[in-house]
């Protein structure tokens, strides 16, 4: 058994211990091995770390450098980001199950992409806009607006994607000016805290960017209420996600949410049958299925459901279940106990409710599997759009198949749902493809491919799926305020105005 990493938070600078003195484990999720430690924070470290936000907000040391000084910034960071890339890869698959092979690709390189563009980016847009219309009846005056930053921001992130969903935050954050509190998931807070490190070397200010640890039911919560926060970016579940708006509203705080998903993969019977069961097996078994924008809703004329998801099966059973650690394995374990056991529940709940289980279905217990929490690959036939597990969200490698007969039907049970975070369409009429697209009602639609989230494209959902947006300039705009300013430019225009709009003044 290796060394157990041992981490403080990070607060104004310094690596800090919580005030509580109580620690919380962080397992390896394939044979629960304990392979970190980090501070249980409590509300005493939040105080603390919102009032090292707020001070160096206020001081000016980040906020009121230029565009370019801190897009300079993020640009380092971007750099030591790709220096530490295996580190960062490493430690993600460790804690949250991810297969190395993924995070060493994509995970690490989300980083350093989302830094770099964030800033690019941030050059590119205006800095200050002008207005070219005046009433007739206004004097000559000067009116223009500018972006400023909104002032102490903080970020919730969950336990699937600690390091991509962390840094779709910090970047545009950090870049409009803003100062950042960060909340990682309790049990996969390990990366964040190795971002603190990486950002402070490339030149971020004390105080400008902090990481707290601990429970989300107290820290997250306090956090959320908090005064001293101006806006919030969360990203969970829907159910969470409704508690967090209801404790912002009360400070009209800036809110972006970035929730839950049961999204639905429309085959058309023009598709490619292999096209399509690779699209369908990605869409539902990347990461084990532990992703918001999974297709976990597969919409198929009836015909062609029996061959469709014949062939899954003879790809699934091609696959590497296992160790994450290990460059051959495809699906790694489940990322805790609790969301194991939420796997099991539905599926049973799918079997009581008549859906016919076709593949999977089980947890995998024996040999290599028997300390860690894998669950295989899950397919149910012959579902319908009012079941349990088709309408909630399982958060699994569980796969409902829905057979239809027109595609109007199909559109319309895709659109029957809360959610509207993701859809795709698998055709081979790029036409045909792109009507369909066009009537699902979801934030991103993939035609022929999933999960293929590009920092220089939004991201976010419709519905109960949230809302605002993440990556590309929406995510900037989201960071900012703006201001108007609107400058006299006569010596006797206000006592024009004055006298038009109140006549106090003959």
């Amino acid at each position: 058994m290796a060394d157990i990493m041992e981490y403080q938070m990070f607060i104004d600078g310094n690596w800090t211990p919580g005030s509580s003195g109580e620690f919380m484990e962080v397992i390896n999720p394939a044979n629960r091995e304990v392979v970190a430690r980090v501070p249980r924070g409590n509300k005493d470290d939040v105080d603390k770390a919102l009032a090292s936000a707020r001070n160096a907000f206020e001081s000016g040391v980040w906020s009121e450098k230029s565009v370019d000084e801190r897009a300079e910034v993020l640009m380092n960071a971007a750099m030591l980001a790709v220096a530490s890339k295996d580190r960062l890869a490493w430690l993600e698959s460790l804690t949250s199950g991810a297969t190395i092979r993924r995070t060493t690709t994509v995970d690490a390189a989300e980083v350093s992409a989302s830094l770099l563009l964030a800033a690019l980016i941030a050059k590119e847009l205006p800095r200050v806009e002008h207005t070219f219309f005046s009433p007739p009846w206004v004097a000559p005056m000067h009116s223009y607006w500018k972006r400023e930053p909104i002032g102490v921001c903080a970020g919730i992130t969950p336990w699937n994607f600690p390091l991509i969903l962390a840094i779709f935050k910090i970047a545009p954050a950090l870049v409009m000016g803003n100062s950042l509190v960060i909340k990682p998931a309790s049990i996969t807070p390990v990366t964040t805290l190795e971002l603190a490190k990486l950002l402070s070397d490339a030149g971020v200010p004390p105080g400008v960017f902090n990481v707290i640890t601990g429970p989300g039911s107290s820290a997250g919560n306090y956090m959320a209420q908090h005064p001293e926060v101006d806006k919030i970016a969360f990203t969970g579940s829907t159910e969470v996600g409704r508690q967090v708006a209801h404790m912002a509203a009360d400070g009209i705080k800036r809110v972006t949410l970035e929730l839950g998903g049961k999204s639905p993969i429309i085959v058309l019977d023009d598709a490619d049958m292999e096209v399509a069961a690779n699209m369908c097996l990605l869409a539902f078994l990347f990461h084990s299925g532990q992703v918001c924008e999974s297709g976990t809703r597969l919409f198929v004329p009836r015909n062609m459901q029996d061959e469709l998801v014949e062939r899954m099966i003879a790809k699934i059973k091609k696959m590497v279940i296992g160790d994450q650690m290990d460059m051959e394995t495809d699906l790694g374990p489940i990322a805790n106990e609790d969301q194991l056991r939420t796997i099991m529940n539905y599926v049973q709940i799918g079997k009581d409710e008549g859906a016919q289980l076709a593949y999977g279905g089980n947890r995998l217990t024996n040999g290599i599997y028997e300390k860690g929490f894998f669950f295989e690959p899950t397919i149910f036939v012959n579902c319908n759009n009012q079941m349990t597990q088709v309408r909630e969200e399982i958060f699994g490698p569980v796969q409902c198949v829905i057979p239809y007969d027109d595609e109007e039907e199909a559109i319309a049970m895709a659109n029957d749902s809360v959610y509207g975070l993701g859809g795709g369409v698998c055709s081979t009429n790029a036409n045909r493809a792109q009507r369909v697209a066009s009537k699902l009602r979801t934030g991103t639609v993939w035609i022929n491919n999933w999960h293929v989230l590009r920092p220089d494209a939004p991201f976010g959902g419709y519905k109960q799926s949230g809302y605002g947006r993440e990556c590309c300039y929406h995510s900037l705009l989201a960071y900012s305020e703006v201001k108007h300013v609107c400058q006299d430019l006569t010596p006797d225009g206000t006592e024009k105005l004055l006298n038009l709009l109140i006549g106090s003044n003959k």
